[in-house]
């Protein structure tokens, strides 16, 4: 990556935090699904042996009890959902930095797991 394609992303990255281009319920919905998706794909993976989990805290809920790891990851999901039912997304610069980089992270992770399972299937 150059210099001038650094400077664009940041650029993007500020447009992206600091506006309403893409407004945070939107983005909150967003990690709902990605969140729900990766639950069960990642289930999925792990009750057949296909992957291993990489978040060594999710890792040891799975240990634990599969069910926990569903579990933990619904009730995210569910937190994020009533955030937005009750209109109380936070709307703060941290907030939207984070969400943005939650989002871009976890858009990462769910192609890793199509890369898997067209693999796999």
């Amino acid at each position: 990556m150059n210099v001038n394609s650094a400077i664009c992303l940041g650029k993007l990255w500020i447009v992206l935090i600091s506006s309403e281009v893409i407004p945070l319920t939107l983005l909150f919905y967003y990690l709902i699904t990605l969140n729900l998706f990766d639950a069960a794909v990642t289930w999925i993976g792990l009750e057949n042996s296909f992957i291993s989990e990489l978040n060594p805290f999710m890792h040891a809920m799975y240990e634990i009890n599969p069910f926990l790891f569903i579990l933990i990851k619904v009730t995210l999901s569910i937190f994020l959902f009533l955030f937005v039912l009750f209109k109380v997304v936070p709307q703060s610069t941290l907030i939207k930095g984070i969400t943005v980089f939650a989002s871009a992270a976890y858009t990462a992770v769910v192609f890793m797991h199509v890369f898997w399972l067209v693999l796999v299937f």
